[in-house]
């Protein structure tokens, strides 16, 4: 048999096995979800952790810590969107008021449930796109990009990428960072298919989700700069303007959840205002450039850093360029406007700014909301071969589906506006006399921790010298460690202060004076009088000198 028939006889082959596959999405879908978890697994197992604790980006303490008060109906400096704090507000009945004990629901919910939602919402935008065929095999390079990528990394950045990345990425944390990509997500889903016939209530569904992604987070509102495109250009005024119209509760009730909290609005941005020790009332920077830092220098500085550590900065640079140029070409202009504006809005707000940084790794978590309008324009490269969509026919040919019923909207709107805007309404903020949280200090930003009752302080006279003693609280989901602190003198170990005569930062104004392992310490230099209070801390590589405390014991006083 010659090379030509055998090559055509394979290709017929191919074409069957092709065509079979396409009748049975259901399958294969599965197939990729298993795969998807089977992979993450591996990678939980396989990389530096301690028990339930991968590396998290540093926000996780605050956030729990406020759907804990927020579960009884108290609120601290609301700093952060809602919506992340609403849901482990429930979670947090349950296992306690530290992230480490939320942890093991939440990386099941985001590793079962949100991770497969995603593969269906990439898989569900690519099919509108160019079919089925290209639904899968942009599911496929989903589920397979995190790991293909890792080879192309130098090894001195494969600790940043596997084990302090991959992680966030794949939803083995307590931070918002996942869910706020899956929810981005989806809200795009609803958009493309809004962008068809008779869809406003695909429309209403995407604004509902755009609004519960800003409630996540508020910056993920960028993602609207990508639907105002594709509905202009699409030139669907109607469903435009009802997915604009859907997106105004959730913002409604994160404007109450920041003036509930704050007694004022800084902005719809995640970054916690620094406070000082002894400085006084506080006052919010609302300066435009701290949420919209386009320095150019600092962008050419990352893609200097891009070329240092990965195998070629052109290719990641342009292969988005050319998926657009594919999506023109098979005349999707609006879904490319859409993708586009999409990426390109995270790209100048976040990749611009200088808390993103790819030697530090926080490039690629800032940007997480955007991967997957990267990943959508790579998927489509292939489409630029001449004459492969036609040769391919009917296999990448769009999708379609029925219009969306109704009662779906009515259940994203309770689960992300009425429910978590009723719990907030019925808060109320906390005084300056609480005792359930106190505020690390720091100079890069401030840690809102809990105080958990089931660390309790004993403190007896030994000689000249303290015993302490205390109990170990949790059970935590990790080895531990405590840091002993201490305040010298007479007076409250917390120094709080007011912002917008709402807000109290009650800030602990102690200092570390050991970290152990026991259940004791002696402190052979007490001062006459002193207080002392315990912390709990753990990190993902179980170093006591690093990660931080995120649980304290109520303060013990010794008077001389």
């Amino acid at each position: 048999m010659s090379a030509r028939r055998s090559a055509l006889a394979a290709a017929r082959w191919g074409g069957r096995i092709v065509d079979r596959l396409l009748e049975r999405p259901r399958a294969v879908l599965n197939g990729l979800i298993a795969a998807q978890i089977a992979a993450t697994l591996a990678l939980a197992l396989s990389v530096a952790h301690n028990g339930w604790v991968w590396f998290q980006g540093g926000d996780q303490i605050w956030m729990t810590t406020t759907g804990w008060l927020l579960g009884g109906r108290e609120l601290p400096p609301t700093e952060i969107g809602y919506l992340w704090p609403a849901v482990q507000a429930p979670v947090t009945w349950a296992t306690g008021p530290t992230y480490v004990q939320a942890l093991p629901p939440l990386v099941l919910a985001q590793v079962l449930v949100l991770g497969p939602l995603a593969l269906l919402c990439v898989y569900g935008i690519a099919a509108r796109i160019g079919g089925r065929l290209l639904g899968y095999w942009a599911s496929l390079l989903w589920v397979v990009a995190p790991f293909a990528a890792i080879p192309l990394f130098v090894d001195r950045y494969h600790e940043r990428w596997i084990e302090q990345f991959l992680p966030q990425a794949l939803g083995l944390t307590a931070m918002a960072d996942f869910p706020s990509m899956v929810l981005v997500l989806a809200a795009v889903l609803f958009v493309v298919r809004s962008l068809s016939p008779g869809r406003v209530t695909d429309a209403v569904l995407a604004g509902v989700l755009i609004g519960a992604a800003a409630a996540l987070k508020p910056p993920n509102l960028l993602v609207a700069c990508g639907a105002v495109l594709a509905y202009v250009v699409a030139r669907r005024w109607r469903e435009g303007l009802a997915c604009g119209a859907a997106i105004l509760p959730a913002v409604i009730v994160l404007l109450l959840w920041k003036v509930r909290g704050l007694g004022e609005i800084p902005a719809f941005a995640l970054e916690q205002t620094r406070l000082a020790a002894g400085s006084g009332p506080l006052a919010l920077d609302l300066k435009i450039d701290r949420y919209l830092d386009l320095d150019v220098e600092h962008w050419r500085l990352q893609m200097g850093q891009l070329r240092e550590f990965f195998w070629s900065a052109r290719l990641a640079q342009w292969a988005p360029v050319a998926g657009l140029i594919a999506l023109l070409r098979l005349r999707r202009g609006a879904i490319a406007a859409l993708l586009g504006g999409w990426l390109a809005a995270f790209l100048v707000v976040k990749g611009f700014s200088e808390r993103a940084t790819i030697e530090s790794g926080s490039f690629w978590r800032l940007l997480m909301p955007a991967w997957p309008a990267y990943l959508l324009l790579v998927a489509a490269i292939p489409l630029l071969v001449p004459t492969l969509a036609r040769r391919l026919g009917d296999r990448v040919k769009p999708a379609t589906s029925t219009s969306l019923a109704p009662r779906w909207i009515a259940v994203a709107a309770a689960a992300t506006v009425l429910l978590p805007g009723i719990a907030i309404a019925l808060s109320t903020p906390l005084g300056k006399t609480q005792q359930k949280n106190v505020v690390q200090d720091f100079e890069s930003g401030n840690i809102l921790s809990p105080v958990d009752d089931g660390v309790q302080l004993d403190v007896r006279r030994d000689g000249s010298s303290r015993r302490l003693t205390w109990t170990d609280g949790g059970p935590w989901r990790a080895d531990v460690f405590y840091r002993v602190y201490r305040h010298d003198g007479p007076g409250d170990d917390t120094i709080c202060l007011q912002s917008g005569n709402i807000a109290w930062y009650c800030l602990l104004h102690s200092e570390p004076i050991a970290t152990t392992r026991s259940l004791s310490f002696t402190d052979e230099h007490a001062p006459p009088t002193a207080t002392y209070r315990v912390g709990v801390g753990t990190n993902w590589i179980d170093d006591p000198e690093a990660g931080d405390v995120f649980a304290f014991s109520l303060p013990v006083a010794v008077r001389g």
